[in-house]
């Protein structure tokens, strides 16, 4: 408390805290503290936080360049992000939130999160850089860990409530469209097939950074569950899309939908499997282009559409490669559909969907040959 006094700047204010002891947990607290303040404006602090000389006035500064000047101040509590774990705010914006800064259903994670992404959406926040404070967080300074179950309750609270609108747009779909790409080209028949696509509104991803397969598919789908997606479509981009493919994926309803993608090389069969990784057969031609929608227990992630709630209960990373016994890889692909299966989700392919997969094949003795037979021994 000295501390803050110290660098106050002669600006008046009040200090209420009060310790935890009932163990309810820092947004039960935090609700519970502000409903005890007589002033407009709220900081929150906590008990690790030490502020930094002129902290409080730069809060105030930044907190005026908002929209009327009011709204919600990020601190700086120099983790290099633009955050809300401590902050600055008008009361004002209380109404606009349910009544609470910190949602009281968070046991102690990503209810900053919550905070800042709504006050972003409201147009009213901003972050504070020269406002400072050092947070001598226990997970940095001694690498203890937040209990692994009520970080995994919040951050399946959080991803609920954003695709939900914050409970107040519950049904509604929020769709996201990756594109998994691991170089700099993209195939003209799949950028005109995609184009001709028909879509609903959807916001497009693409990997924060390049890398191998694995990487890129997780970088995409943190991205579309950081921003609240209902839903997910990884789309290849070495593979032609029918008009209709995104319509009739998502009158399925169901978690995971794929496709009929073929393999680029012999036996050229398409990507549906029964079993279990290792003893995996083929679905038979009868049910694979029946054209209607079958489970499966894996397939390839080239056109495979999510319901972005199958991301919550696996542990991450979700996409990763990995070997059998004899050294041969595990598609990060297939092995993400073993977790789906494993949690208990159902896999479908739409049968009445075939996606043509691109492929560069060379040209030689051997192809002419193939051609020749199965041309009754006619080269031309």
């Amino acid at each position: 408390m000295n501390m803050i006094w110290q660098n106050s700047d002669n600006i008046k204010f009040e200090i209420i805290s009060e310790e935890d002891t009932g163990r309810i947990g820092c947004p039960k607290m935090v609700k519970l503290l502000v409903a005890k303040t007589k002033y407009d404006l709220v900081m929150f602090l906590g008990d690790d936080t030490l502020p930094q000389p002129g902290f409080l006035k730069n809060a105030l500064a930044a907190m005026a360049t908002l929209p009327d000047g009011w709204g919600l101040v990020g601190l700086n509590d120099q983790t290099d992000r633009p955050i809300a774990t401590h902050w600055l705010a008008d009361k004002r914006l209380l109404p606009l939130l349910d009544g609470e800064f910190f949602h009281t259903g968070y046991q102690h994670c990503f209810c900053d999160g919550e905070l800042r992404a709504r006050c972003e959406e409201l147009g009213r926040f901003v972050f504070a850089k020269n406002a400072v404070v050092d947070h001598d967080n226990p997970i940095i300074t001694d690498g203890a860990q937040y209990d692994q179950e009520k970080y995994k309750h919040d951050r399946r609270l959080f991803c609920d409530r954003r695709r939900n609108g914050w409970g107040h747009n519950i049904g509604a779909v929020k769709l996201g469209i990756g594109l998994p790409l691991t170089d700099n080209k993209v195939h003209t028949q799949f950028f005109t097939s995609f184009t001709c696509m028909a879509k609903p509104d959807f916001t497009l991803y693409l990997p924060q950074f390049p890398g191998q397969i694995d990487l890129v598919r997780n970088s995409i789908v943190s991205q579309a569950i950081n921003d609240g997606c209902t839903h997910l479509l990884m789309m290849d981009t070495d593979q032609i899309y029918p008009v209709d493919t995104l319509e009739k994926l998502l009158n399925h309803e169901v978690d995971v939908c794929g496709v009929l993608v073929h393999r680029r090389y012999p036996p050229f069969a398409p990507i549906c499997y029964r079993g279990k990784v290792g003893e995996f057969k083929y679905v038979g031609d009868e049910e694979m282009f029946s054209g209607d929608l079958i489970p499966v227990d894996a397939t390839g992630c080239g056109c495979l559409l999510f319901n972005c709630t199958v991301f919550n209960e696996i542990t991450q990373p979700w996409f990763e490669i990995k070997y059998k016994d004899d050294g041969s890889p595990i598609g990060e692909d297939i092995g993400f559909c073993q977790k789906l299966r494993d949690q208990g989700f159902e896999i479908y392919v739409d049968t009445s969907i075939p996606v043509g997969h691109l492929t560069e094949m060379e040209v030689n003795r051997s192809t002419y040959e193939i051609f020749k037979a199965i041309n009754g021994g006619k080269g031309k």
